[in-house]
This record gives C-alpha cells, structure tokens and sequence, in this order.
C-alpha cells in the first residue's frame, strides 16, 4: 500500500513540474517580442493613401502630403521570424500593394525600418550604411 502511495506522489510531482515549466516555457517565449519600428516616407509630387496590415491588425488609412511620413509600429516574433506586414498605396489613379515588413527579408537597424515610397516602387533606406535598395511595384 505505502509503494501504491509512493508511486501516486511521484506520478503527481512530475505531472506538476511538467506543468509548470511548459508555462514558464510559454512565458519566456511570449516576451521575446520585438517593437519593430516602420516609417514610410512620401517621395511623390502628389498624396499618397496607404493602408498596412497584418494577419491580425490593421493600422488604418493614412493620406500623407508629399514630404510627410507615417509610422507604425508592432511586436515581432522573435523566435519564429514570420512577422509579415503588407500595404496598399494609392495616388492619382495608381494602386499598388507591397510587403513593407517581411522579417526573415528586412534586417532593419535597431528594429527601425525606413522606407520612401516613390512612383517606381518603395526603397529601404538603410540608416547606417546610407544605402537604398528599391524594389518594384
């Protein structure tokens, strides 16, 4: 009887333990977030609309004058690097769509991403190294 008590507390003591570290498991995890940071600057000679989401959030319509930027900002994943935020840009009869954040893409400086929108498609501004890399619409 005493081996039969014996065998319940250890079977009880490892499903406990077992418990509570996967919850301190799911706790660690949940804070290696990262704020990301995205600014879109206005190159046009003319308004820009955009409109940037995620799967889960939407960050609204924005009209922006030529010069003006706009900023978002979002928690990344940092163990899964699948963050992935998109936008569509209108102007004076144009409507393009783009993946303005794309984790395992962007290597951003201090989650700080820089973007200037122009007709020929965003470029990433690269703050440190001063260099852009344009991409199509």
């Amino acid at each position: 009887m005493d081996a039969l008590l014996v065998n319940k507390s250890v079977l009880l003591f490892m499903l406990l333990t077992m418990f509570v570290t996967s919850q301190m498991i799911g706790g660690v995890e949940a804070s290696f977030h990262l704020e990301t940071r995205v600014t879109m600057t206005n190159k046009l000679s003319e308004q820009l609309t955009l409109n940037c989401q995620d799967k889960n959030h939407n960050d609204g319509v924005h009209t922006l004058q030529p010069g003006e930027s706009h900023r978002f900002k979002f928690l990344s994943d940092f163990f899964r690097s699948r963050s992935l935020w998109f936008c569509r840009f209108n102007w004076n009869g144009a409507d393009h769509n783009f993946d303005i954040y794309i984790q395992k893409r962007d290597s951003c400086h201090d989650y700080e991403c820089f973007w200037e929108i122009n007709k020929e498609g965003p470029c990433l501004i690269d703050q440190v190294l001063k260099e852009k890399k344009c991409y199509q619409w």
